[in-house]
């Protein structure tokens, strides 16, 4: 929260992600929505779903929700009761971007309805211009062809068979890219795919480029756990809200991992039965073997989990 002429302003978005952008263009602090309303803990999971859930009131004049496509039902429910009479609402969302994973279409009804005053943007402004990407956007939207160019920051393979897609996609995160910008894949590379099962999907695809990526070598710790090996060097991401877990950083500590903030594993302790993380904002955490359903191997995630 932080004053603007006299009103405390909230800033929020569902996801972690789209929080920590909002925190770097803004320069001011943003929270997930569930962590603003505290909801969402771990121990809460069975009655998320309950649109009957406790919620307190946000003390708060203005409150801004962006990446409000991904907000469902359940979730707008909780948003709503923690508004007080007379604070001001502000939903930025593009409705061609991901939807939400739970029920509903929230800010496309919303919208829809002609009820909420709504202002649409839709110019591209020199620089974006620039971007094969933003160009290539929005001529999908518009139901045209993507640009088929191998520009600065924009190249399409067109390949259907999934053993060659596979290969493809191992060769660039391991070499290929490097006569690109010589981009390293921990620090510049994030493989995304739409589903989580089969050969491309993420489960198969983490174990593919870890194999290739971060491999099983003699003096290299790693533990096993259930089908998975977490090994030092791993990518990993927390798939969990957990408000309570103890974390320190040069000069600060606190408690809280959220759901998509993404870390390695910097160290295995088989004597004590725990797996360090160092995380990308450098919060170091330690996690018990037995908490490790909350951190999945994060070289490939599904595209939905790139917004968190």
């Amino acid at each position: 929260m932080y004053e603007l002429q006299g009103m405390k302003v909230v800033l929020c978005a569902p996801t972690g992600r789209a929080a920590k952008r909002m925190s770097e263009t803004t320069g001011k602090e943003a929270k997930t929505i569930h962590r603003l309303l505290e909801i969402g803990k771990i121990s809460d999971e069975e009655n998320f779903a309950n649109v009957d859930y406790d919620i307190g009131l946000i003390d708060a004049d203005i409150i801004i929700i962006d990446e409000m496509s991904m907000v469902d039902i359940f979730l707008m429910n909780y948003i709503m009761k923690a508004i007080s009479i007379g604070t001001k609402l502000v939903l930025v969302g593009d409705i061609n971007q991901l939807s939400s994973v739970g029920p509903g279409n929230v800010l496309k009804d919303m919208i829809s309805s002609e009820i909420i005053q709504t202002v649409s943007l839709n110019e591209i402004f020199r620089q974006a211009a620039k971007s094969k990407i933003i160009v290539n956007a929005h001529n999908v939207n518009n139901g045209e062809s993507f640009i088929d160019s191998q520009g600065d920051d924009f190249f399409y393979i067109n390949e259907s068979n999934q053993e060659k897609i596979l290969y493809d996609v191992l060769t660039l995160c391991k070499d290929r890219l490097k006569k690109y910008g010589d981009y390293d894949f921990f620090k510049n590379i994030q493989v995304l795919t739409p589903t989580k099962k089969g050969t491309l999907g993420t489960k198969e695809l983490n174990i593919s480029l870890q194999s290739v990526l971060n491999p099983e070598e003699e003096n290299k710790l790693q533990k096993k756990i259930g089908d998975r090996f977490f090994r030092v060097g791993d990518r990993v991401m927390q798939v969990k809200n957990n408000y309570d877990i103890f974390w320190e950083k040069e000069n600060e500590n606190g408690t809280g991992i959220f759901n998509g903030e993404i870390g390695r594993v910097e160290n295995i302790d088989d004597v004590n039965k725990t797996i360090k993380i160092i995380f990308d904002d450098d919060k170091k955490a330690w996690y018990e073997f037995s908490e490790l359903e909350q951190i999945e191997h994060s070289y490939c995630i599904t595209i939905h989990k790139s917004q968190r």
